[in-house]
């Protein structure tokens, strides 16, 4: 019987296409609790773990969190000023 590979927070992000490991923890609790995401392994130490097998299953039946649009009303308004200021950069 082989063990189970476990992943850390930043590898989980990387798998999800998300820029950091910050950026997964912060939709952690809504990926949980709207679209039954893996929970980590329970442990009472740090770093957090999840198991590879259940993290590659749940982005195959799910696709990976779905992305905010950004549109040009969101730019005009001010909303998304850093990306605005990045197309002239």
């Amino acid at each position: 019987m082989t063990r189970p590979t476990f992943l850390p927070s930043r590898a989980v992000a990387e798998r999800l296409g998300l820029p950091s490991p910050a950026a997964f923890l912060a939709r952690r609790d809504r990926l949980e609790e709207t679209l039954h995401f893996p929970l980590p392994m329970p442990h009472s130490q740090r770093p957090l773990l999840w198991k590879a097998d259940e993290i590659e299953a749940w982005i195959n039946s799910h696709g990976g969190p779905a992305r905010p649009r950004i549109d040009q009303t969101d730019i005009d308004a001010g909303t998304v000023v850093l990306l605005d200021f990045a197309r002239i950069a």
